[in-house]
């Protein structure tokens, strides 16, 4: 039991709460929409999405062990992964049973939701699981669909299911609505990435910032906040948000300052860790913000 319990760092707690706050966008949008919310489901279909972030961090932690990438990479509280590993090897079983009994986890509370709303969740369920499974060894080869990962299955797979399981539906003005926040989470992954170019590089990964180079990975996110700024006023214009939920521009301008830094320090930006910290700090108050504007404006 102590050796599962020295292992929990693996599944990076810190991270972990973006997955609920996703999720609560999905149940906001429910509210606002005057749907009834089930609250067994609610909480089953946010517990679901927790095992699936705990199942890319241990994989991606295994997987980076067993790669040998973890001795190249110096952590940051934001990147280059716990360092549990590197400091413990014989935890490494203990990882990888979490990532197999998380994702078994994952697999059977979708089990549950199809037998209870139907094949409607069937797509949703095997593209969460595809992007889960794939990630480390697959996704991180190819530079876009490397980007757009985190960002379908936190900020569009996450609210959308959460949705789905309440109502049975999928609604398009949702997914309109997270394109804000699966853009934000597609930069928290590229600034993220920058400080492990050299180690990621050396293991045959190809994220924008390999293979583009840092260049182009600034203008990436700068382009990317900058239709998230727009894309949120734009919601609001056309009247698919309310106007409250113009207080999700607050957290967008921490990434404003964040891109600062980016175009000052490129690769080096874990030279200067608050400029990290406030990318993460936005792809959580986003969602958040989002969720209370909705819930807020009910009618």
């Amino acid at each position: 039991m102590n050796k599962y319990i020295a292992a929990l760092p693996a599944i990076r707690p810190p991270f972990l709460t973006l997955a609920p706050l996703s999720c609560l966008v999905g149940l906001a949008y429910c509210a606002y929409q005057s749907i009834t919310i089930d609250m067994f489901d609610a909480l089953l279909s946010v517990l679901g999405a927790i095992l699936a972030a705990i199942a890319v961090n241990t994989i991606n932690e295994y997987q980076d062990f067993q790669s040998g990438l973890d001795l190249n990479t110096t952590p940051t509280p934001f990147s280059g992964g716990s360092g549990l590993l590197k400091q413990n090897p014989t935890l490494a079983p203990i990882v990888k049973r979490y990532a197999i009994g998380s994702v078994i986890a994952v697999i059977l509370i979708g089990v549950f939701f199809i037998f209870r709303i139907g094949a409607a969740l069937v797509p949703i369920g095997l593209l969460g699981l595809l992007i889960v499974v794939s990630y480390t060894k697959v996704l991180n080869k190819h530079p876009w669909l490397c980007f757009i990962a985190p960002g379908i299955g936190f900020a569009i797979l996450m609210p959308v299911g959460a949705f789905l399981v309440q109502t049975g539906n999928i609604s398009y003005s949702l997914v309109a609505i997270s394109l804000v926040p699966f853009l934000i989470t597609n930069n928290l992954l590229l600034i993220n990435q920058l400080p492990d170019i050299v180690a990621d590089k050396s293991v045959g990964r190809k994220h924008i910032a390999i293979y583009y180079g840092v260049n182009v990975a600034r203008w990436v996110f700068a382009l990317s906040l900058i239709s998230a700024f727009a894309g949120l006023v734009c919601l609001v214009i056309i009247g698919l948000l309310p106007k409250l939920a113009l207080i999700a521009l607050l957290p967008l301008v921490l990434c404003l300052l964040s891109l600062v830094y980016l175009f000052r320090l490129g690769d080096n930006i874990a030279q200067h860790l608050p400029a990290m910290g406030m990318v993460a700090a936005a792809a959580n108050l986003t969602p958040l913000m989002l969720s209370l504007a909705l819930f807020m404006s009910k009618s």
